[in-house]
């Protein structure tokens, strides 16, 4: 998301006429924003608990490797390491990290 009121930048100057000086407020459309991204995450984690296990290891695999793909320079051989290895841990954090 492109922040059109504090360019991305997470907070805005705001005038306090109570103490006479500019001060900086957390952007209310960004907390707006962040706000709608994490309701949104509740209510996807309420469906997919009803999908089976094998199909969401199939999805997080899909996405992870597409993940790696769409990198500029991708580390199939990373990938191919912590798979090797079974490092869930890594493996998760990588996710997270790619997304």
């Amino acid at each position: 998301m492109n922040c059109e009121e504090c360019n991305n930048e997470g907070q805005i100057l705001q005038f306090d006429f109570q103490h006479d000086v500019m001060m900086r407020i957390q952007c209310p459309h960004c907390l707006a924003h962040e706000r709608m991204k994490y309701d949104l995450s509740i209510k996807l984690a309420k469906v997919f608990m009803d999908l089976s296990m094998s199909r969401m290891a199939r999805m997080l695999s899909d996405t992870l490797i597409s993940l790696v793909d769409a990198d500029d320079n991708p580390d199939y051989e990373r990938l191919f390491a912590l798979v090797a290895a079974k490092n869930k841990e890594s493996l998760a954090s990588l996710l997270q990290v790619m997304a």
